[in-house]
């Protein structure tokens, strides 16, 4: 009864998914509680996402996007449970069955994401080094399948499709990846995403890049991001409570209570002058990292803010460096 009073009490206060009458290929936003499309904010269940059977399945490159000389560019889509996940995929030229990255966008207003985007400076440089980079899109962004804004007692969200992104490439048994090499790869709100995916299935890859990541702390996002605003704040605390009132849920959804379960090699890049995601949260995940006992490397960089210019080519170098030694 208080779930089903819980959900029509949100319901009430949400209303319908909203669409701005978006551009074709871009996803309206949802304003939901346990994942508000209108801000970074994304609430999971790690319990959950634990206990989930995954069924990533289907995996079809639809068409071709662009030819560069050392890559080539495709549309692709899957299935991740009862959704059609989009996301781009860049094949390198060169012969052979190539390790591959799955890598998790962050932040934007899905009414102005496009399909692959955000994150094309590192796809093309992770192709160019022979890597299968595969961006996907997540659920409502550009065309995958749209969610209902209503509350979900245990949400899985963006981490289901990640998980699912690289059993549907398993699954596909394409010949130009090897699918027992993989690495991830996770920008803002998508280190958070990868970092979750990481706990709930330690084995699903062999290394991990988190790029100006999210806190592992969910009470940390939830002050960053829901506090301030009061319509978003009485959506998640009529589904979810707070921090303060239900510390239970907030703990279950933080990366952080679960490190132990990491098998793979972390490395962590943030800027000093990040005033999105405070380059302390990157500092304190390490520690937990350490902590757990498991390996991880974090690099600031002096100056730098949410998306790195000067120390771009750095981060980049050090990152493939890393993941080509990670997924020989």
């Amino acid at each position: 009864m208080l779930v089903v009073l819980a959900a029509v009490v949100l319901l009430a206060v949400c209303g319908p998914a909203l669409s701005a009458s978006p551009r074709p290929g871009t996803a309206p936003v949802l304003l939901g509680a346990h994942n508000d499309t209108s801000t970074p904010f994304n609430l999971v269940s790690v319990p959950a996402l634990i206990q989930h059977r995954y069924d990533g399945r289907g995996l079809r490159l639809t068409r071709v996007l662009a030819r560069e000389p050392a890559y080539t560019r495709h549309a692709v889509a899957y299935r991740s449970g009862r959704l059609t996940i989009t996301g781009v995929m860049n094949v390198p030229s060169s012969p052979g069955r190539h390790p591959l990255v799955v890598i998790a966008h962050g932040y934007r207003n899905p009414a102005r994401y496009t399909s692959g985007s955000m994150l094309e400076r590192e796809q093309a440089v992770l192709a160019e080094n022979g890597f299968v980079a595969f961006q996907i899109d997540y659920r409502n962004y550009a065309s995958s399948t749209r969610e209902r804004a209503a509350f979900v007692a245990r949400p899985l969200g963006y981490p289901a499709d990640l998980v699912n992104a690289v059993r549907a490439v398993r699954r596909a048994d394409l010949p130009f990846v090897d699918g027992d090499r993989v690495g991830l790869f996770g920008r803002s709100m998508g280190g958070g995403v990868v970092l979750d995916a990481l706990v709930t299935r330690p084995h699903l890859a062999r290394a991990a890049v988190l790029y100006s990541p999210v806190s592992s702390e969910a009470a940390d996002t939830y002050h960053r991001w829901v506090d301030g605003d009061p319509g978003l704040r009485r959506r998640v605390e009529a589904a979810y409570g707070n921090p303060s009132t239900r510390p239970t849920v907030w703990r279950q959804a933080s990366a952080a209570g679960y490190l132990r379960r990491v098998a793979a090699p972390v490395q962590i890049h943030h800027g000093t002058a990040d005033p999105v995601c405070p380059v302390g949260w990157s500092e304190a995940t390490a520690d937990r990292l350490r902590a757990a006992g498991k390996e991880v490397t974090l690099y600031s960089y002096a100056g730098e803010d949410h998306r790195f210019e000067r120390g771009w080519d750095l981060f980049m170098l050090r990152a493939v460096s890393f993941l080509r030694s990670r997924l020989r």
